[in-house]
């Protein structure tokens, strides 16, 4: 059975700094194991793979942009559209790749779908940026 690296352990077997850890990983020449509070942890066999050259570095996915829009009633719709409008054509100009989403409902109303929604996909790491108008 193999024992598991923190990422400073890791760092030290190969003679790096963690952040070159950090970087070969969203260049995804490694991919370590995550524990249940999201650390790091590599095994000795992951780390020589690397140090013999055998990993070859993949594609790093494409992140679409979120563009967030929201009103605060349903008789603001033409804002809303308004407000898509502009955000989807800043998207198209500067080449993102997008989603918009959108509600309607208070600012001090933290339980919206859509934002709920959002504030997971940021946690997630599976959007690049947010565009707010």
């Amino acid at each position: 059975m193999s024992e598991y690296m923190s990422i400073s352990k890791a760092a030290e077997y190969l003679n790096v700094a963690k952040s070159t850890l950090r970087n070969w990983e969203a260049e995804g020449l490694i991919t370590p194991l995550r524990t249940a509070s999201n650390q790091r942890r590599y095994t000795k066999e992951m780390l020589d793979e690397v140090l013999q050259g055998n990993v070859k570095a993949s594609k790093p996915k494409k992140l679409l942009t979120i563009g967030y829009c929201r009103v605060s009633s349903g008789h603001q719709k033409e804002d809303l559209q308004r407000q898509k409008d502009v955000v989807s054509r800043y998207c198209e100009v500067n080449g993102y790749q997008f989603k918009i989403i959108q509600d309607v409902g208070s600012g001090l109303n933290y339980k919206k779908k859509s934002l709920t929604e959002l504030i997971n996909m940021i946690c997630k790491k599976q959007c690049e940026r947010v565009v707010v108008n």
